[in-house]
């Protein structure tokens, strides 16, 4: 890949494109499903459900490791900062008995 193309722009161009296309779509079946029920209500709800259940496979398959992963990384940014924050603490209370002995 050349340093002076762009490379943002076209992938922002290419994600839009794809939620569009894919926002169509569904609209279209959505369209075609209510035609065929002769009512929007069922065909919404059938959609509705389906992209639940695929939302529901996406997150149990790849997103709840990673969400995992992402709590055992807190968890040890946490306890970082907490023995830090220990050190800090006995640092002030050494240096700040030393400024008062020396100021009697």
């Amino acid at each position: 890949m050349r340093a002076d193309r762009p490379f943002f722009l076209p992938l922002a161009i290419t994600v839009v494109s794809a939620l569009l296309a894919s926002l169509l779509f569904v609209s279209a079946f959505v369209a075609w499903l209510a035609e065929i029920f002769g009512s929007l209500k069922i065909p919404c709800l059938i959609v509705g459900a389906f992209l639940a259940v695929v939302a529901i496979i996406v997150y149990k398959v790849s997103l709840k490791s990673y969400f995992r992963q992402i709590g055992d990384e807190l968890g040890v940014i946490y306890s970082v900062s907490r023995i830090i924050r220990g050190w800090i603490d006995w640092a002030v209370a050494f240096l700040g008995a030393k400024t008062t002995e020396e100021g009697e």
